[in-house]
């Protein structure tokens, strides 16, 4: 009996998932440590240096300005404006500083109406963060309009990786072609509706020239598989993106298109082999 093309396509999207997954979770560590002016792990720092660190990892190394703004409504998550207030008031019993920490290691856990579950944990690749680095997260958020009272002892001991420590896992390479990808992207008319650095251009559907920085390999796959099922990014119509899109495509097809887009971290747009 002959399996339909798209039945295998997505059996092996799945089987590739699945394969990742158990290697990103088993690589080692490398080190990444945090700044050598402040000692976070031994306490030896000030509401304002953490506050200040703080703000550098939102704008920087967690890429939370790229979905997150302040005082700016209308972007892919909510507005963080005021947040150090609003956070008490989200879940009933849980604090503001509790609220942050469980939204930035367990995103899914309560999800703001109006926007899916996209937001990466923090503390895992591809984003990262150690513990100091989250303490001093919350602690930026907390001054948003609310009192700063996060402690490190807030912040779980298992979350990230211990200051001075690792923080971003080795990176993984799929068996994909990202230049025969963009080719694919750019063919498929993915720039329709999608800008991709320096290609595309259309708002119609969300800008992708950072979401290698933002978004896990599994997200992304996912998506291409089945966009509906990830839900629809906030401040887009929903169902313009092909149900079927990924199952057009050949097994290669798919991996190159996957490994094109996660080559787009808002450093140029055109793919190298």
């Amino acid at each position: 009996m002959r399996v339909p093309v798209t039945l295998r396509v997505s059996a092996f999207a799945l089987a590739v998932m699945g394969v990742y997954t158990y290697y990103a979770n088993s690589i080692p560590q490398v080190q990444s440590r945090p700044p050598e002016e402040l000692s976070l792990e031994e306490g030896k720092v000030t509401v304002e240096q953490l506050i200040k660190a703080g703000e550098e990892i939102f704008k920087g190394k967690g890429t939370c300005e790229i979905c997150h703004r302040i005082g700016q409504k209308g972007t892919r998550a909510p507005d963080m404006a005021g947040i150090g207030a609003s956070a008490a008031r989200r879940k009933p019993g849980m604090s503001a500083t509790a609220y942050l920490v469980e939204s930035l290691l367990d995103p899914a856990a309560y999800l703001v109406e109006g926007y899916p579950p996209i937001m990466p944990k923090a503390d895992k690749p591809p984003i990262g963060l150690n513990r100091s680095e989250l303490w001093a997260l919350v602690t930026f958020l907390e001054s948003l309009g609310g009192t700063v009272i996060v402690k490190l002892n807030d912040i779980p001991k298992t979350a990230g990786a211990p200051a001075g420590g690792a923080a971003q896992a080795a990176e993984l390479k799929l068996p994909g072609d990202p230049a025969a990808g963009q080719a694919i992207f750019m063919k498929a008319g993915c720039i329709a509706c999608h800008k991709a650095g320096s290609i595309g251009f259309s708002p119609i559907g969300p800008d992708l020239s950072q979401i290698g920085k933002i978004q896990t390999p599994q997200y992304i796959m996912s998506k291409i598989m089945d966009p509906a099922g990830m839900g629809t990014v906030a401040g887009f119509p929903a169902g313009l993106m092909p149900k079927d899109f990924g199952q057009r495509l050949t097994a290669k097809e798919y991996l190159d298109v996957v490994s094109f887009v996660l080559t787009l971290k808002g450093e140029g747009a055109t793919a190298k082999k």
